[in-house]
């Protein structure tokens, strides 16, 4: 929080969420706000490795690395054919 506005703008965000949580019953609430502690400790503790990591355990990670592993030595491949036939 770097300025006098800067913590003013965030009172009032704070102050509308505290509104729209009032209409909520308690266990919802307290889940909500249980969930984005959690999220913000995490968020502090989260490192590079940490990141890498978690990226290995997605699938998305695996099908891209693949496709990668595929179609670049493809590429080449067919260029060197196309060369050596337009060379030929």
């Amino acid at each position: 929080m770097k300025t006098i506005q800067d913590n003013e703008e965030i009172k009032k965000l704070y102050d509308e969420l505290w509104v729209k949580l009032q209409a909520h019953d308690e266990i919802y609430v307290k889940r909500v706000i249980n969930n984005w502690s959690k999220k913000l400790d995490k968020r502090q503790n989260e490192s590079i490795i940490n990141y890498l990591k978690a990226s290995l355990k997605k699938p998305m990670f695996w099908i891209i690395f693949i496709l990668l592993l595929v179609i670049v030595p493809s590429i080449f491949f067919f260029l060197f054919i196309w060369l050596a036939l337009l060379v030929d």
